[in-house]
Formats: C-alpha cells, structure tokens, sequence
C-alpha cells in the first residue's frame, strides 16, 4: 500500500501586489504578514508579477534577493516600469506566465512542506488566474482580503467597477480560504464559506520598531493618511478650528499625487489657525515613528461609510506602537477593539463638534491622555503584533 506523503512544514507564495518592497498600507501589509509567517517557522517567497519603479535610476535594493528577511522575485525579470506601453504590457505578460513556473518551482522544491497560494489583490481577474494556477498545480489559494472594493468613492472606470463588484460577490468562493481584515468582510465571506475558513488579522505591526530618542519643540496633535482622504483631513481641520485655544499644534503627514497636495495646501491657507498647522510629506519611516512617538495624541476619525466600516487602517496598529491616545470614531473595527475612555478616546458619532471635544480633553487631562494611550499600547500588542498574528496565520493555513 503506498503511503501518502505527509507535510512538515508550511511554504507560502504570496503574490497579486508588484511593487514590493517599496509601497503603502497593502505593501507593508504584505510584508510584515511575512515576516510574522517566518518567525513562526514558516518559508515565505514574495512574487512581484512585474515592475512598479520608473525606469532610469538604478536601485540596488531591487536587485536584492530579500527585504528585511523577507525573499522577493520579479516574475518579469524586470523590477523596473518601461516606459514603452507595449514593452509594459509585455512584461506584465510573461510575468504572469512566470508566476506559474516560480510557483511550481516552489511546490517541487518545498516537497516535505505544503505549499499555499497567499494572494493580496485589487483585481477580480488576478484571483481567477490564482485559481487556475492552484487547480492545475493541487495547492491551495487563500485571499488576503482588506476591502470592500465596490464601497469605495473614488473616480473609476465602467470596467473597474464592474471588477470590483465582482471581486466583493465571488472571490471567497473562488478561494479555499479566506483571510479578512475586519468583522464585515469576515461576515461577507462567511455568506460563502465555513466559519473554519475564514480568519481575521486585523491592523498588523512590528512593535519593536517604534523606538525613538527624539523630543518635540512644541505639543501638537499628529494625522497620517493619504491626501486623497481629503474630507477627512478636512473634517480634522474642521474640528482643530473649534478649539478656544491653540496651545497644541496640528501637524498632517500626507503624500498624494499634485493635484491632492495643491488641494490641501489650499484648504490650510484658508484656515483661521493656519499658522498653527504644519504639513510633512514623504518622510523616511524612522521620523514618520519621531512624529508619532514625541505627539500628544494620534488622530484618525472613521466615517459612517460601507468603506470605512469594512476597512481597518494600518495606522490604527501604528498608532497603538507609538503609546499615545488615539481618538477616532465609534466605526467599524474601532467598535470592535477600543474602549472609549478606556484604550482611546473614542466619539459616538463622526461629528466635528464631538471630535473637538476630544481634542480638548488632551490639552486639559494631559496625564489621563497618556494612560489611555499606554492601555491601547497593551491592547495592540495583544491584538496586533505581527508574531502572535503570524503563528495563528501559520496555524490557519497549515491546516
């Protein structure tokens, strides 16, 4: 009688983001998923399906065979983006065929391990293709899942969306198993797979690496997201202007393409307390962790959106890393996780008047402040840290 073969160990290919290392929340996501994956015993391969950088500098970093520990490929062959359309289109093609052969390269040379295929994507098409790529290799397809792609306001073409409707309906039954970072998204794949399937991993981050010497000139609160959130920057704006005092600084850390940056620039001009308001833009990670660590309080107010109930933004966990209070609103995950009072200072509606009152509460209990943001350090660690996440990932998809 022939015995089967039986797995020792877990080897994951985790593909559907190009660009890595360099990217935002679903790079960063994607690498530190890997780095918790390794520290729990697991081997991790990264595969780029094509270039993201332009072309014309030489970046020795692509040219590595790892990122902080992390191993990554170029399907491609090329970490770079030609600036040809044809040649870009080319290259997106035989990365795509090349991922087939990495895969399967990977599958005959993890023999004693059970190979699985991680994919983080925004496209519907791309978790069709991993499924043929699973169904013709026998290995299973897991969708790391961050959004509710059809919920979100922003200008996209018929075919994008008709993409995106179809990402949210059927990519949990396309998949073996689901990753999801939020409860909604959870419940939404529940509606299409056993409960055993499907895991959470919330807001995922490295705490060791929130350390910092520096000290600030002045008491300020700090915001970090993406200008092209502008209503929220604007309702954060909004609601520093109804302070009586302006003792304590605003300071905003925001990249986005020229039109985003004009747009705010001018939206702070305009502001009656413009001269107490101060925007950073593309900062290197350890002054991005100065600002955060030397603040009086992180801000990131969630809007009673579809989008923002079923999203959790990376900054949360940061925020929880640097040990000050955060204050949000009563949303989605942050309902989930925080206590108002208790592990961040937490408004029931997403209203400007509340979210100033908030703001106040800083400036007048500057100690009570900085004991909430202790407790939600504690609650981070418990819930965020990308090792105890990465062994339960481990454990999930080793099954």
């Amino acid at each position: 009688m022939k015995s089967e073969k039986v797995s020792t160990g877990l080897n994951v290919c985790f593909v559907g983001t190009s660009g890595f290392p360099f990217g935002l929340a679903q790079v960063e996501r994607q690498k530190l998923i890997s780095k918790g994956l390794q520290k729990a015993g697991a081997s991790v391969l990264i595969i780029n399906r094509y270039g993201q950088q332009p072309e014309g500098a030489r970046q020795d970093l692509l040219h590595q065979a790892e990122f902080e520990g992390v191993p990554f490929v170029y399907a491609s062959g090329n970490p770079y983006r030609p600036s040809s359309f044809l040649q870009r289109n080319m290259e997106k093609l035989k990365g795509m065929l090349n991922e087939f052969f990495i895969i399967r390269k990977e599958k005959r040379q993890n023999q004693q391990k059970k190979t699985v295929i991680l994919v983080s994507t925004l496209s519907f098409y791309n978790i069709v293709y991993y499924k043929l790529v699973s169904l013709l290799l026998g290995i299973s397809l897991v969708i790391d899942n961050v959004e509710f792609f059809s919920s979100m306001n922003i200008p996209k073409s018929r075919l994008v969306k008709w993409d995106n409707k179809l990402y949210d309906q059927y990519s949990g039954a396309l998949a073996n198993k689901v990753v999801a970072i939020s409860h909604f998204l959870a419940d939404i794949a529940a509606k299409q797979k056993d409960r055993k399937n499907i895991l959470q991993i919330p807001s995922i981050v490295e705490f060791e690496k929130f350390q910092s010497s520096a000290s600030a000139e002045e008491p300020f609160f700090l915001y970090c997201g993406h200008a092209g959130y502008y209503e929220v920057i604007s309702f954060i704006l909004s609601s520093y202007e109804l302070l009586k005092e302006d003792r304590y600084a605003l300071y905003l850390v925001s990249n986005g393409s020229e039109w985003e940056m004009k747009r705010l620039k001018e939206r702070i001009a305009s502001s009656p307390k413009a001269s107490r308001i101060k925007l950073f833009s593309r900062l290197p990670l350890q002054e991005l962790i100065d600002l955060y660590m030397t603040s009086r309080a992180l801000l990131i107010p969630l809007r009673p959106t579809q989008q923002d109930i079923a999203r959790f933004p990376h900054k949360i966990g940061e925020y929880c890393a640097a040990k000050k209070v955060i204050l949000s609103t009563k949303i989605g995950e942050v309902a989930h996780f925080f206590k108002d009072g208790d592990t961040a200072l937490i408004c029931d509606q997403y209203d400007e008047t509340e979210f100033a009152t908030k703001m106040q509460f800083v400036m007048e209990h500057p100690e009570e402040a900085t004991a909430i943001g202790l407790r939600g350090h504690e609650l981070g660690v418990q819930y965020f840290d990308h090792k105890a996440l990465g062994i339960k990932l481990k454990l999930f998809l080793s099954e």
